[in-house]
């Protein structure tokens, strides 16, 4: 089995995750092939030839953007592994034996581990140097942050304790009028996952359910936001319920015909009594092919909406959008301006609305549990009411950073925003300073957060709002040293009555 080693990034997160993703491919391979089961191993190829699409134009991209020397070679060498890519894929299609099936699996892990070792170990390490710095990797954490580091020693589980009740504890200070909201909790709305719903009429019915409450689970954890805090701009459109609506009713017009198609899909239905489960215990029952079959019939419906891209008699190219495309951007579309942002849909927001169902993933606890970590650091490095030992600066911003690792690439350019709409001092200012760590021009920086840096395009054409949040960290600046200098008065005067 391969693992993922820092030592093998090229820089770019989003690249990082499609190389990550390839050796999953490597890994998934060698297991079935070491389970003599050929005919899984050819599925494998469907994948391969939707990341040799993917992947490429978006290394491409990065090459291009920053203005890589070798690029014209690399783009040979992209063009020679897809042509092998599809060989394979077409030698699959044309096996019927299991010996021809067995052939083409021994080529298929050669030729993968041949295109990590040559290719990404080897070229693409080439044009690392050219990748735009990210911020240095953060120090050793402090002793507050050791409640994320893994199971602490048992010796200092007493402390650990004690800390976790003064962090849930509010201290009580009789503060002059003007400073009393310095030390009010942070609150703010997170939406609750409603219960899993049971009692289909048809199994199709429960299936479709079950694929939307993995979906809902991701939209649900987005919407989180802080009424208190005011943004003038629309939210983007992963936190609008009203989308979470329309995202629906758009799967199950567009998407779920092509997973039907499955025939292990609706062989399931006579596999088991169903009729007692609810939308979280039927994954109870999916297997791993399951698994797979809903997962390419999920992918086969958004790749059936992406725009094709044609030529002019110029030889201008342009971009031929689909009957079915055009009905999803007319289903997508908001009541209003004012009810979410979303750019018009190309095959960059196919992407993003692709990654958020994975069969193989219940995303809910990791992302609420990388949520808890946003909060207690922008408590502990941000916020003034939590008098212990502070995170370093910048502790928020390489959590975020991090974040892009975990989950699906797209997901962290949202929880960044996420973040601008609950904590108060995650200002555009931030959000600015933020996505320079993903390259130096807005067109380096676009490839990687594309949602961030198009909030940031609307904050500019308004000036108001970079006026109104500065003068509001202004202010907080200056309330902050008045806190600080009543509470080191009020020390003074304590100790002196101690005398």
């Amino acid at each position: 089995m391969i693992v993922w080693r820092d030592a093998m990034s090229v820089g770019a997160p989003a690249l990082d995750a499609d190389h990550k993703r390839l050796i999953d491919l490597i890994n998934m391979t060698e297991q079935w092939i070491g389970q003599d089961n050929w005919r899984q191993v050819s599925t494998v190829t469907d994948d391969l030839l939707r990341y040799v699409d993917e992947h490429f134009r978006r290394e491409e991209a990065v090459m291009a953007a920053t203005k890589y020397p070798e690029i014209d070679a690399h783009k040979k060498g992209h063009e020679a592994l897809a042509f092998k890519a599809k060989l394979l894929h077409d030698k699959f299609r044309a096996a019927t034996q299991e010996e021809d099936l067995k052939t083409c699996s021994q080529v298929l892990i050669r030729v993968l581990t041949d295109w990590l070792v040559t290719h990404i170990l080897k070229e693409d390490m080439k044009y690392k140097p050219f990748i735009p710095k990210k911020a240095p990797p953060p120090p050793p954490p402090a002793p507050v942050m050791e409640m994320y580091s893994g199971l602490p020693p048992k010796e200092d589980e007493e402390a650990r304790k004690a800390r976790r009740e003064a962090r849930n504890k509010d201290i009580e200070y009789e503060l002059p009028p003007n400073l009393a909201h310095l030390l009010t909790r942070l609150e703010y709305v997170v939406p609750e996952l409603p219960e899993p719903a049971k009692g289909f009429e048809s199994f199709d019915k429960l299936c479709e359910a079950a694929i939307g409450r993995r979906i809902d689970k991701v939209l649900v954890f987005f919407q989180r936001h802080n009424p208190a805090l005011k943004r003038e701009l629309p939210p983007f459109f992963l936190a609008s319920p009203e989308f979470a609506e329309k995202f629906k009713a758009a799967v199950t017009k567009l998407i779920f015909p092509a997973i039907w198609e499955s025939r292990n899909i609706r062989m399931l239905a006579t596999s088991y009594e169903w009729a007692e489960d609810d939308t979280d215990s039927f994954w109870d029952h999916v297997t791993k092919p399951l698994e797979d079959s809903i997962l390419q019939g999920w992918n086969s419906g958004w790749d059936e909406l992406k725009l094709v891209e044609t030529k002019k008699p110029d030889g201008t190219k342009v971009f031929q959008v689909k009957d079915n495309t055009k009905a999803l951007r007319e289903m997508l579309a908001p009541s209003s301006p004012e009810a979410y942002d979303i750019p018009k849909i190309g095959n960059r927001e196919i992407e993003t609305l692709r990654s958020l169902l994975d069969p193989r993933n219940d995303w809910w606890k990791r992302l609420n549990h990388a949520w808890r970590i946003c909060h207690d650091l922008y408590e502990q490095e941000k916020d003034p009411r939590i008098f212990q030992q502070k995170a370093r600066e910048g502790a928020l911003r390489d959590n975020l950073l991090g974040a892009f690792a975990k989950f699906p690439p797209e997901w962290g350019d949202f929880l960044v925003l996420a973040c601008h709409r609950v904590f108060p001092r995650v200002s555009s200012a931030f959000l600015e300073s933020f996505v320079c760590n993903f390259g130096t021009t807005e067109g380096q920086r676009e490839l990687h957060v594309p949602y961030t840096v198009r909030y940031l395009r609307q904050v500019k054409e308004d000036p108001d709002i970079w006026l109104r949040e500065r003068n509001a960290e202004q202010e907080w600046q200056s309330q902050m040293k008045e806190l600080s200098n009543y509470l080191a008065n009020r020390e003074a005067d304590e100790t002196e009555k101690r005398r």
